[in-house]
């Protein structure tokens, strides 16, 4: 499964538990991360959950230095940081 199906079957799933929202059919790059309704701590959730799957959170997001705010950000900050 490569990263992209990854982050979003887990956003699918952190969606689902905690919002009223659901994913749209096409899941665009440009669909910005806030209309989920997910608070820090969901969002961490997500973060932890996708570390189950590819063994690491990207050190950007870790230190700050990044929020991503769009589906497509949240991608490519794994896709850039392959440990």
């Amino acid at each position: 499964m490569n990263i992209r199906n990854i982050v979003l079957n887990r956003l699918e799933q952190a969606v689902a538990e905690h919002s009223p929202m659901t994913l749209p059919e096409e899941m665009d790059d440009d669909i910005e991360l806030d209309i989920f309704g997910l608070d820090s701590l969901a969002f961490m959730g997500l973060l932890t959950s996708i570390e189950k799957d590819i063994g690491y959170i990207p050190r950007a997001i870790l230190e700050g230095d990044l929020y991503p705010e769009t589906f497509g950000e949240l991608v490519s900050a794994y896709e850039t940081d392959i440990t």
